[in-house]
């Protein structure tokens, strides 16, 4: 007995897992375009260091824009649960395409697609029901885990219980699941009950009063749910902070949406019912037309978020703008897809009904479930023939008009992000080689400088300008003065180059340098580079529209808007004057005489350099190897700004620089993203002047990467504790996810030189100061760095207490141990929060830059000794 029992109960399991299986092979028949847009937007949220910036920065100044964010993923959720239903019936998943009627709903010309059940009788699928309602569950995990992950830094560093918090967090993910599990469960028992008392008449009117209490009871939830998240918002709208609180105020909202979420689309039919009376909704055609309405004014937006960049109007934040592209792009797609499944539904639907005796014209249209007044706009089913053919027809030529013109497009010159070559201005003040040679003889008496900066977006331009502001305060400007170049990649050159500019415009003036540095801080470089990525620069892409908008490109309006913010103009036209012109008239001669030159870094496509140096040199020199002399064009010259952008030329988000006769560059970091190979190029070649031989030199690394610092902290730790050897478990990888790996690595030729000049810093003559933007790290960041865990005991405990003292030194000096916080660790990003800017500025102050500054300030005291 005991044993039959038994196998009955594996039996039972069997078939529940077997029936799993096969609901799961459903769902994900009618749903891989929902998938995999949930899986694009759980990538950009997880390897998106800037997605985190952008939260903090929506709590602390921009709430409207979060606020929008929660509507677009509350909607969001309902459509990527939604259209995989058509597929689903369209494909004829669980024999569902011929218990289904099919109507067209014509308006204002556009075709709303919807149905209505033939055998009132058919039974659904609800795990693959549960599955496909699951799908718009998971975008509201996904948005758990971003809040998660952006205040994990603060919450992780602070007093809180980390697992009491992680187990909350995981707790307002399951209990919607639950929920979801137990109502469409509880839906499913009802129909199997209606089902089997069938035949009693009495039966049957009890359990649909047990199904309509249920039902009301639902609704009646959904109602009050709707309730307590709009009076939520306002809540949210006044005493959200970047704060603990904070953090449980978005993570209890996020979790009311998912509820709202689950009993919107149990109870929605329901709700249609009720409303469909009172003439708010005519079925499922207001549905799905409110879906239409709300992409309209989402697309609406985009279009002012493009309008904005081109005449300098407020934007939106970066995640708000993209998740408004997202969600067109799946809506689009979604409706494409329904759309062509239902044309090849119509064309064969009419055949398929006029087999079914009870089906009539007058009974198709009463069976829609649409009123009677409105059924006019259906397309009768005498009709849906002729209309699948003749949609059918312009559907196909669109498509190979599209495939045509993108294979034009793909073989097209285009201008667009070409950067414009200036003819050479006769007579234009230039620096030649000499010239500059002869600056650097007169400060030969101390130790001369070669800084470099790291790449590495906004963060690194606002920490590189802020580093050198410091150093030249302390050193009360002497430091440029000694300064021979500026040579860096991505974002760290473009702080040197700001920089620059900031120099010869406020000479001495470091309070209002400072001033301006918080300034371009603050801008919102994000939304206007995602705002015409997926954009009007997207759509230029296309022929004949790649000729239209020459030269101007987003990081044309980036740099209109570094070049208005540092110069205080309005126009948003760059001036032509050329980079070497530009060097020598605003920055070197404003400098009383004197300036560091800029090596602005880039890559070109071909494995090779450019270079553009703002001192002229002989063309046939070697100055900068294996490399292009991009200041010096065959036939003219780049803008100062522009030649600037070339930098910084991240893929993706920034297009690569086309120079016409020359060839496409990217972004500096992917040959050197540190500078200092052009700054070890013009060290050589200056040593081969016999002025300079006996000078000394220093090379001075401004880095902001968190790798970096882990880095510098390994070595420190070696260093201290003589430790020749980590003993780790390495962590398995795949050959194609290790081969990624090293090869999107941008530290090889950086580690490889700053060891170099460790090394080298032993001649008398050479000294090597890098300075690290400094992050509180934990050990599983070191063993993430490593490639695997630690298994040496006597190791974990030293390098754990190691980690303890060195981010003591970082916490005690940011000093947020307030209600609100008001510091964020800087990331990867193009948009800064308030909390980013306050630490740096703090950080800066303490004795892990201070002590490399006073190093600098050292040598700034010795005196070379002449030959």
């Amino acid at each position: 007995m005991f044993l039959n029992n038994i196998g009955k109960l594996a039996l039972r399991l069997l078939n529940f897992v077997d029936n799993i299986i096969s609901a799961f092979g459903k769902f994900g028949k009618s749903s891989y375009l929902s998938l995999l847009f949930l899986g694009i937007i759980l990538l950009l949220v997880q390897a998106m260091e800037q997605a985190n910036t952008l939260l903090v920065d929506m709590i602390e100044h921009d709430k409207v824009s979060l606020i929008c964010c929660f509507i677009l993923i509350s909607v969001f959720a309902s459509v990527l649960s939604h259209y995989p239903r058509y597929i689903y019936y369209a494909e004829n998943i669980n024999d569902s395409r011929d218990d289904h009627q099919w109507y067209a709903y014509k308006w204002l010309g556009y075709p709303i697609f919807i149905f209505s059940k033939i055998d009132r009788s058919y039974k659904q699928d609800y795990k693959a029901k549960f599955f496909r309602h699951c799908l718009g569950l998971i975008i509201f995990i996904i948005w758990h885990y971003y809040i998660y992950q952006t205040f994990y830094p603060k919450l992780v560093f602070s007093d809180y219980n980390i697992g009491f918090i992680q187990g909350m967090s995981l707790l307002f993910i399951l209990i919607p699941a639950i929920l979801l599990i137990v109502l469409l469960d509880k839906f499913d028992d009802y129909q199997d009950k209606i089902v089997d008392v069938e035949d009693d008449e009495e039966e049957v009117k009890k359990a649909k009063a047990e199904k309509r209490k249920f039902t009301t009871l639902g609704v009646t939830a959904l109602l009050l749910s709707i309730c307590i998240v709009i009076l939520y918002v306002f809540i949210l709208v006044i005493t959200l902070k970047f704060s603990y609180t904070g953090y449980w105020l978005l993570q209890v909202f996020t979790f009311l949406l998912a509820v709202m979420y689950i009993l919107f689309r149990v109870f929605r039919v329901q709700v249609i019912t009720v409303y469909y009376k009172l003439n708010a909704l005519s079925s499922s055609v207001g549905y799905l037309r409110y879906y239409f309405v709300f992409a309209i004014v989402v697309f609406l937006f985009l279009v002012y978020s493009n309008l904005a960049v081109y005449f300098a109007w407020k934007q939106a934040n970066a995640m708000l703008i993209l998740l408004s592209y997202l969600f067109i792009f799946y809506y689009v797609l979604a409706c494409l897809v329904k759309y062509y499944f239902m044309l090849s539904i119509f064309n064969t639907q009419k055949e398929d009904l006029e087999k079914i005796p009870h089906v009539t014209t007058k009974s198709y249209l009463y069976t829609s479930g649409v009123k009677k007044e409105n059924r006019h706009h259906l397309v009768p089913l005498t009709e849906q023939k002729s209309f699948s053919k003749r949609r059918r027809l312009v559907a196909s030529v669109i498509t190979m008009l599209v495939i045509v013109l993108g294979i034009i497009s793909l073989n097209s010159e285009s201008a667009i992000h070409e950067l414009q070559v200036y003819q050479n201005v006769k007579n234009e003040k230039l620096m030649d080689m000499d010239a500059f040679k002869l600056k650097l003889r007169e400060r030969t008496q101390k130790p001369l400088f070669f800084v470099a900066a790291h790449g590495g977006g906004l963060k690194a331009n606002i920490w590189t300008m802020k580093v050198l502001n410091e150093i030249q305060m302390k050193t009360e400007g002497e430091f440029l003065n000694q300064t021979i170049s500026f040579s860096g990649a991505s974002g760290g050159m473009m702080g040197l180059s700001l920089y620059s500019v900031l120099a010869g415009e406020y000479t001495g003036n470091f309070e209002a340098i400072e001033a301006k540095i918080n300034e371009v801080a603050t801008e919102n470089f994000a939304s206007k580079d995602l705002a015409l990525t997926f954009g009007f620069d997207g759509f230029r892409k296309l022929f004949p529209f790649n000729k239209l908008g020459k030269y101007r490109d987003r990081s044309y309006y980036s740099m209109v808007t570094y070049r208005n913010t540092l110069e205080n103009k309005t126009t948003m036209t760059l001036d032509s004057v050329s980079f070497n012109a530009y060097w020598k008239t605003n920055i070197f001669d404003n400098k009383n005489q004197y300036f560091p030159s800029l090596i602005i870094n880039t890559a070109k496509t071909n494995g090779r350099r450019g270079v553009f140096y703002s001192v002229k040199y002989p063309k046939d020199s070697t100055l900068f190897y294996n490399s292009d002399n991009l200041s010096q064009l065959h036939n003219g010259a780049i803008a100062f700004y522009e030649a600037v952008s070339s930098t910084n030329r991240f893929p993706a988000l920034s297009p690569a620089a086309k120079i016409k006769n020359y060839g496409h560059y990217i972004d500096a970091g992917a040959i050197d993203n540190s500078g200092l190979l052009s700054s070890i190029d013009l060290h050589n070649y200056l040593l081969k002047d016999s002025t300079l031989n006996t000078t000394k030199k220093v090379f001075v690394e401004i880095i902001n990467g968190r790798d970096n610092y882990i880095w510098h902290l390994i070595q420190k730790f070696k260093k201290e504790k003589d430790v020749d050897h980590f003993i780790i478990e390495e962590k398995e990888q795949d050959n194609i996810v290790a081969d990624l790996k090293t090869g999107l690595n941008l530290d090889k030729i950086p580690n490889y030189l700053s060891d170099f000049l460790t090394d080298w810093s032993k001649n008398p003559l050479v000294s090597y100061i890098p300075i690290y933007l400094p992050f509180q790290i934990e050990l599983k960041e070191v063993e993430g760095f490593l490639g695997g865990k630690l298994t040496d005991r006597d190791q974990i405990i030293e390098l754990n207490y190691f980690l303890d003292h060195e981010n003591a030194k970082v916490k005690k000096q940011i000093d947020d141990n307030g209600t609100v916080w008001q510091t964020y660790e800087p990331t990867l990003a193009r948009h800064l929060s308030k909390s980013t800017i306050m630490y740096y500025d703090r950080v800066i102050r303490s004795e892990l830059i201070t002590d490399q500054i006073e190093e600098i300030k050292a040598e700034l005291k010795t005196k070379t000794d002449r030959p």
